[in-house]
């Protein structure tokens, strides 16, 4: 009994002397996430004319919620419709389906570290009928490294 008693307090002065003596790691956060990387001025005034210009497309009384779903407010605005039409021939490279551009009826978006947008789209099938179609794009914001549309999901609205 005294024997495990003493090789255990052996083993954990051994295991303070060895953390005291390690060199810091270079973490960050709780969990040791890297550290972020620091906002020059170029990236700073890029994600001001980019609130500015989602802010200008908004009403007074409009609140944005990062990572909550907000209603499109104009489903009309040339922007929605070309993403709804880049969308569906996004679609059409990877599935080769046929699919035909209507025009967007409805659909959120989702401010996250660019713009997700949920649209509702209406779209003719290769039979010539009517479908709907739900797609996801996600829009980066404009200063980011990768600055590429991405189409994240498309399929039938069922």
């Amino acid at each position: 009994m005294r024997t495990s008693f003493l090789l255990l307090l052996v083993i954990g002065v051994v295991a303070v002397v060895q953390a005291a003596t390690m060199p810091a790691a270079p973490t960050f956060g709780l969990f040791g996430e890297p550290r972020p990387r620091p906002l020059d001025r170029r990236r700073i005034q890029g994600l001001g004319k980019w609130a500015e210009a989602e802010h200008a497309k908004r009403s007074a009384n409009d609140e944005i919620i990062f990572g909550g779903l907000r209603p499109l407010k104009n489903i009309y605005h040339p922007k929605i419709q070309g993403l709804g039409q880049w969308a569906v021939a996004e679609h059409v490279k990877r599935a080769n389906d046929g699919l035909k551009f209507g025009r967007v009826v409805g659909g959120e978006d989702q401010l996250v570290a660019g713009m997700n947008y949920f649209l509702l789209i209406q779209a003719l099938n290769g039979n010539g009928g009517n479908g709907l179609y739900k797609a996801r794009v996600y829009e980066p914001l404009e200063e980011s490294p990768n600055n590429t549309r991405e189409l994240v999901s498309f399929g039938p609205a069922n």
